[in-house]
């Protein structure tokens, strides 16, 4: 049986408007192509959701990168680039689910993004994405990377859950093997759809 339920946050959550940010950093002088990929971050990107370097780092390497000055304003808007909003029908899915599930968010991130998923301005009701889980599992806080069985593993003990009675839900199949061979159950959804049938179908299969 299903007790806990774990959620990616970009494309699954709120809307991940890649081509956007790769845009943005694009005409900042980064070549996003170098740097992110559908299997994650690279190089100074990847130190950042790891935690191994902070938002001044980065902009640091930003800078060097691009041979300019890159302020924290302007590698905050590429970042955030990525946001695309988030439905109000995920977040009411999302506290019913909580009724019944112990709820978490497990995503690949750093703290440009958190910045704004973690602040009033995340939704229309004002409140912050923290506001639907019972606990956020950050990479750059863990220190550990998706789709590494070692966040799961942590994620897991850090609040004593069952991998057996653990769903991870995310948008990325190397994510879901990962999840998979750390013992969870897991369920893919397509970047961008609405998960809250396929969810109810399995819930209610399982």
């Amino acid at each position: 049986m299903i007790k806990n339920i774990l959620f990616d946050m970009g494309g699954v959550i709120f809307r991940q408007t890649t081509e956007k940010a790769f845009s943005l950093f694009q005409e900042a002088g980064i070549d996003p192509d170098k740097y992110m990929g559908r299997h994650g971050q690279r190089d100074f990107f990847l130190d950042l959701e790891m935690g191994r370097i902070d938002k001044n780092e980065f902009c640091r390497r930003m800078s060097e990168a691009t041979g300019r000055e890159v302020s924290l304003q302007e590698a905050s808007e590429c970042w955030q680039g990525f946001y695309g909003g988030v439905k109000p029908e995920i977040l009411k899915a999302l506290t019913e689910l909580r009724k019944h599930y112990y709820l978490g968010l497990l995503s690949n991130t750093n703290p440009f993004m958190m910045d704004l998923t973690n602040s009033p301005d995340f939704s229309e009701a004002r409140l912050p994405i923290s506001s639907y889980f019972d606990r956020m599992f950050l990479s750059y806080e863990m220190k550990e990377y998706k789709p590494d069985t070692a966040i799961f593993r942590k994620a897991l003990e850090q609040d004593g859950l069952k991998p057996e009675e653990t769903l991870f839900v995310d948008d990325s199949m190397s994510n879901i093997e990962g999840a998979a061979k750390a013992g969870l159950k897991t369920l893919f959804v397509t970047t961008n759809e609405d998960w809250r049938q396929p969810l109810e179908e399995y819930l209610h299969n399982s």
